[in-house]
């Protein structure tokens, strides 16, 4: 079974229509399950709103993409990552183990989750998230240019 960890930049991808998001969709179909953590599910939720006072979408576009995005977790569409203090307590190790990559707080709490989960692919919208998945021999699948 293929599984995926997708990190934020890549989870919105499947949300709004911006760069690269058909090509996570493609991604997404074809792998065979799909895993978030529950700080994910949390970042969702406040990059959908910074993108709502942007002004890139309206608010009835917000409220069907939280719809969506409900569904989808009712649906178990994603195996999620438990967030506790043992979570954080690895995430220290991964900070060290990718040094001098700058990775940033929550970012090695997303690569920590899917080491724990026993994850070994990341899908990243974000260059240096794939630096340090790289450093930690984590295989990247990338969506930047």
């Amino acid at each position: 079974m293929v599984e995926v960890y997708l990190d934020t930049s890549a989870l919105i991808k499947l949300y709004v229509a911006e760069a690269f998001s058909t090509e996570v969709e493609q991604f997404v179909a074809e792998v065979d399950r799909i895993v978030i953590s529950r700080l994910g599910m949390l970042e969702w939720h406040c990059a959908m709103a910074r993108r709502l006072r942007a002004g890139h979408f309206t608010e009835d576009y917000l409220n069907l993409a939280r719809t969506e995005f409900t569904r989808h977790l009712a649906e178990n569409y994603f195996r999620i990552v438990p967030y506790d203090d043992t979570l954080l307590s690895d995430a220290l190790r991964v900070l060290d183990s990718v040094n001098p990559v700058p990775l940033r707080t929550l970012d090695a709490i997303h690569l920590t989750a899917a080491r724990n989960a026993g994850v070994t692919r990341i899908a990243t919208a974000d260059r240096i998230m794939s630096e340090a998945a790289s450093k930690l021999a984590l295989a990247t699948d990338t969506f930047f240019v």
